[in-house]
């Protein structure tokens, strides 16, 4: 089994002779990153009026060893809603990129994220080295992810990388209708994009035998990638899945499997990972499971500082089968916002949800509405289908799998499916999945997921 290929990348990006081939250590590893974190401070509290102000109450030099990033504050999704140009640390001028990301079903403040081009051109490097797992030269590749026609989007981003590797690369069209044709008439042999999407794709019907025998590898991207649809992808097209974390306020890139396929190796020359108790924001050991907190390490125009993510997560204690020194962050279970409690006190958080849906094999997504009743929850799913599919005959196997989940069986259950019913295939390669919550807030608070 092939080592990751970050592990040279980041001994390149740390090493202080720039040469790759000296084996990278953990005890190297952590001294660079705890360097890192002591110049950005030194860098946001010179250039960033927001972070002046947070870290004033902090010591002039703070964090003198890894464990003392526990006496600095978090930073929080609020705080990039109402302040986003105080985080800056360049003159706008100097950026080259902006994100505005609405929170799903909410209508208050965007968050505004800023990247320079320096920015940029890390994660084009991580994109490049994170590919390099899936794909060679003369691969072709399909990238199912909004904004492949716009500059600097993840998608250009994702192409301009393979590129570097003569590895070529094609967005589709915003109609997923024809992209099993495109696939085949263009020699794909690798898909990137959301779960759900690819999902969809696999189980569409079209094109089922070219396909099998033609994509050789798919990464998933996304927070939460349900096992069950790792697995029917793998199944229906007879190749390696790949999973993939990151999100925007990381620059896009966090972490990529290797080959062993079991935890993302993470960029570690640009991010600092922490896991907390989501509740009392103490530091976990590897092993237990908590909330992802980053600090950005090499960012120019908007570092972050202990930023809470709102994932659910741990590092794995035992090395990885590829040999590598670099942490291995394990899939993502859930996030904060997944674990609201039923009436009964038990938890139902949406990956729950997924794994026994998706494992459905005529299951191509769902819709879940949260609803009180008197004392009761009702739990609404609409199910959308594969084209094939036999209604009645997977509205009884979502009844069974759903029957075995301990807060269901104390819940009105109504599952329903669209009228007209779809074919399954998406309309957007976006992907924007909640459980939907319609009940009092008395009825929610944090669960373990």
């Amino acid at each position: 089994m092939l080592k990751t290929p970050l592990e040279s990348w980041i001994q390149g990006k740390i090493s202080k002779t720039g040469d790759p081939a000296v084996p990278l250590t953990r005890s190297c590893l952590d001294a660079y990153q705890l360097q890192k974190i002591r110049e950005t401070l030194l860098y946001v509290r010179e250039n960033s009026s927001f972070y002046r102000q947070r870290l004033s109450g902090a010591e002039t030099d703070p964090v003198r060893r890894l464990d003392d990033m526990v006496r600095l504050p978090f930073t929080n999704s609020d705080d990039l809603k109402l302040h986003p140009l105080r985080f800056l640390c360049v003159s706008q001028t100097s950026i080259e990129r902006c994100v505005t990301l609405q929170s799903s079903g909410t209508t208050g403040p965007a968050k505004r994220l800023f990247f320079t081009r320096e920015d940029l051109e890390h994660t084009l490097d991580f994109f490049h080295l994170g590919m390099s797992t899936l794909v060679h030269p003369g691969d072709r590749v399909m990238i199912l992810l909004p904004g492949g026609g716009r500059a600097d989007s993840v998608s250009d981003l994702l192409s301009r990388a393979m590129a570097r590797m003569a590895v070529q690369s094609l967005a589709p069209g915003p109609d997923p209708e024809t992209t099993t044709d495109t696939i085949v008439q263009q020699n794909i042999t690798c898909l990137v994009g959301a779960p759900v999407p690819v999902l969809a794709l696999a189980r569409s019907g079209l094109q089922e035998k070219f396909l099998k025998n033609q994509i050789k590898s798919v990464l998933l991207t996304a927070d939460h990638i349900p096992a069950a649809i790792v697995h029917a992808i793998e199944s229906a097209w007879n190749c390696k899945v790949y999973c993939h974390y990151g999100m925007t306020e990381m620059g896009w890139g966090g972490g990529v499997e290797c080959d062993a396929r079991n935890g993302y190796h993470l960029r570690e020359a640009d991010l600092f990972i922490e896991i907390v108790d989501p509740e009392t924001g103490r530091l976990l050991p590897d092993g237990e499971r908590g909330e992802i907190v980053v600090t950005t390490l090499t960012r120019s125009g908007m570092p972050m500082i202990r930023y809470r993510t709102g994932d659910i997560s741990r590092f794995h204690t035992s090395p990885c089968a590829c040999g590598t020194v670099l942490k291995r962050l394990d899939r993502i279970t859930g996030r904060l916002n997944d674990g609201d409690c039923m009436a009964s006190g038990m938890p139902l958080p949406l990956p729950v949800l997924d794994e026994a849906l998706f494992a459905l094999p005529d299951v191509v997504d769902f819709k879940a509405d949260l609803t009180s009743c008197q004392d009761r929850d009702c739990l609404t799913l609409t199910l959308s289908l594969s084209p094939e599919a036999d209604p009645d005959v997977v509205v009884a196997a979502a009844q069974g799998k759903l029957a075995a989940i301990p807060a269901i069986r104390r819940t009105q259950l109504v599952i329903e499916l669209p009228q007209p019913r779809t074919s399954g295939i998406l309309t957007s390669w976006n992907q924007k999945r909640t459980l939907s919550d319609h009940r009092p807030k008395s009825n929610r608070r944090y669960t373990d997921c």
